[in-house]
């Protein structure tokens, strides 16, 4: 059963594929996208139930989870899973609340989403349910109690090595401008301590297997960590303190 056959909005999303038949189709083929990771599978199904996977371990894993990283910055995710159904269903998945402090101060709250994100990701080329397949963190805006703005993205469909069922550990730092770049990277290596190359970042390698629950949570901080220095670095965050 595909994962998202278990969401809450499932059947208001299939309702919405039936009024909307052109949205998902297949445009240019299994490893045939710019976007896609090259080594994904051409039976949509191993695609499929690998991500089904990792969406199942972080759901198992994550709830009541606390993070610390440097600078006295700490991350507490809540006990509960909700039900995401956003844009007249077409979003679909579920988020997990969390609480980002720096100094025991609390800065914002967030959320992490498991999501299709819509169409993005050309789903019904790499998946047999032709939902796409995202972890996102967002965070609230800042005096708002209710909307969010992302803090980064990551879509599995990138970066999937079907063949050795894990993840691909190149991560292309994108959405910035040029000129931030080398100030971000920096951060991310001397203050944070994850390993660079050039303008890519490189997470922490996961495989899908019952050893690899440590790999999988340090790979969604250093996720976070990204996204965080992202923000800070394009002045959204102006409440966090790093040493620059």
């Amino acid at each position: 059963m595909s994962w998202f056959q278990e969401r809450a909005g499932y059947a208001d999303h299939m309702n919405f594929r039936e009024k909307n038949p052109n949205t998902f189709v297949v445009k240019h083929g299994t490893n045939k996208h710019s976007d896609h990771s090259k080594v994904l599978s051409n039976d949509l199904l191993i695609n499929q139930t690998l991500v089904d996977t990792y969406f199942y371990k972080i759901m198992s894993l994550l709830p009541s989870q606390s993070m610390t990283l440097p600078l006295s910055i700490e991350i507490y995710f809540d006990e509960n899973w909700l039900e995401l159904n956003n844009n007249d269903s077409l979003i679909v998945g579920s988020g997990l609340p969390y609480k980002l402090l720096q100094n025991g101060n609390l800065l914002r709250e967030g959320r992490l989403l498991l999501t299709n994100w819509g169409n993005r990701g050309e789903p019904a080329s790499v998946y047999e349910d032709a939902f796409s397949r995202f972890l996102i963190f967002e965070l609230k805006k800042q005096r708002s109690a209710k909307n969010y703005e992302m803090l980064t993205q990551y879509g599995f469909h990138k970066f999937l090595n079907a063949k050795y069922a894990k993840l691909l550990p190149e991560y292309k730092l994108l959405g910035v401008k040029k000129e931030l770049k080398p100030r971000i990277l920096d951060l991310l290596e001397d203050t944070f301590g994850l390993k660079v190359s050039g303008d890519f970042i490189i997470l922490p390698e996961v495989e899908i297997k019952k050893s690899s629950d440590e790999e999988l949570l340090n790979f969604i901080q250093q996720l976070f960590v990204v996204g965080l220095v992202k923000e800070f670095s394009r002045g959204r965050l102006p409440e966090l303190q790093l040493k620059l």
